[in-house]
């Protein structure tokens, strides 16, 4: 199955700049994974406003540098259907997000270990920005890496209609 959608997805991949070859295969077998730091997540009332999310982490980064809030050390797999924290030590699932359901992904300029980015919760239906410290690599190649699973999530999202409305136009000529 993973060969399936792997065929399926070369073409994202072709049209990509394949910085991290490494991981957009990762994401496409499903195992693309990264050492953070999980810090929590702030709501927010424009999903899309950087500088929103970005004063938010300024404030909750201060206290993690300080040593007031508490960070869960992570692992964050990306595949193209989802973004999963797993508690490092416990393995527990700390967070399992769906790729459609994220709206805006970024590094910040300040400093090359953190990354955002804004989810709809939809049991809530608030909008809201998780923030992560990146621990092994730069946050610009998670960044990437979660780039390129909302491209496959869009490609089998645009697969997924198209045959879709070839079957109802199919059935209605039938």
């Amino acid at each position: 199955m993973t060969n399936y959608n792997r065929r399926n997805c070369e073409r994202v991949v072709n049209d990509t700049i394949n910085r991290w070859p490494q991981d957009e295969i990762g994401i496409l077998d499903g195992n693309c994974s990264f050492n953070i730091d999980y810090l929590g997540y702030v709501e927010v009332s424009e999903p899309t406003n950087s500088k929103v999310c970005r004063e938010s982490f300024a404030k909750l980064y201060q206290e993690y540098k300080t040593g007031i809030c508490d960070t869960n050390p992570a692992i964050l797999w990306i595949t193209g259907y989802e973004l999963r924290i797993v508690d490092k030590r416990s393995k527990n699932l700390i967070l399992a997000q769906t790729i459609e359901n994220i709206i805006f992904c970024s590094s910040t300029t300040d400093f090359s270990d953190q990354l955002f980015y804004t989810s709809r919760d939809s049991y809530n239906n608030r909008w809201l920005c998780h923030m992560i410290i990146v621990t092994e690599f730069s946050n610009d190649r998670v960044c990437k890496a979660v780039g390129f699973a909302f491209r496959v999530c869009q490609r089998r999202k645009t697969i997924r209609e198209g045959i879709a409305t070839n079957t109802t136009s199919t059935r209605s000529i039938g």
